[in-house]
């Protein structure tokens, strides 16, 4: 599962052997509803690496035209999760990086209400409301799924304007729909990399 962002860099180092012996489907864990080829991740990635294996193994999120967020959420949540039930002990590896304001994929800060209005236990992959954001939707997997089916999580902090968000990771304890960011400190199996000095 990759996210967006200087994430997508990540994927000019990830090796991809011949088509028969493959066996790694990737997907964004989070997506901008959008058909746009600067801001659809999915089409970001076939920008930044147009000829890679990777691209066979990607499940496509783009929507379809006129499809809204809802349906796009759905159709994307129902394609994965066939093709998760199809695999034999399947291990789900997720790729993300972290905002400055502690978000993670599309899971971003809200109140709890309406965090857990958003982002339900009993989903997959949801419709985000992303007003601030150029787009008004984004999509991803929710928390409790990425909890209760994700592996290992490889978090990617780069920069010095992350520091700031690392180091609260560090020495404060938040609940997740005030810093989504928590998720790498409640899950079993995660890692954070970074070339920051704290």
């Amino acid at each position: 599962m990759l996210s967006g962002g200087s994430v997508l860099e990540v994927t000019r180092y990830i090796k991809i052997p011949d088509e028969s012996e493959c066996r790694t489907i990737f997907i964004m864990g989070d997506e901008r509803v959008s058909r746009g080829v600067n801001i659809n991740n999915y089409l970001q990635l076939q920008a930044l690496l147009p000829n890679s294996k990777i691209l066979r193994n990607t499940i496509p999120t783009v929507p379809e035209e006129n499809e809204n967020s809802i349906d796009f959420a759905v159709r994307i949540e129902k394609t994965f999760l066939q093709i998760f039930s199809e695999l034999k002990e399947p291990k789900i590896i997720s790729l993300l990086g972290v905002g400055e304001d502690g978000h993670v994929a599309g899971i971003f800060p809200l109140e709890k209400a309406i965090f857990y209005t958003v982002y339900k236990d009993d989903r997959a992959y949801v419709p985000v409301p992303a007003n601030e954001l150029k787009i008004d939707y984004r999509a991803s997997f929710t928390p409790s799924w990425m909890l209760m089916n994700v592996d290992e999580i490889i978090a990617y902090l780069s920069g010095k304007p992350k520091q700031i968000i690392l180091e609260s990771l560090i020495g404060e304890q938040k609940e997740i729909y005030e810093r989504p960011a928590e998720l790498l400190k409640e899950h079993k199996h995660s890692h954070i990399y970074t070339d920051t000095h704290l």
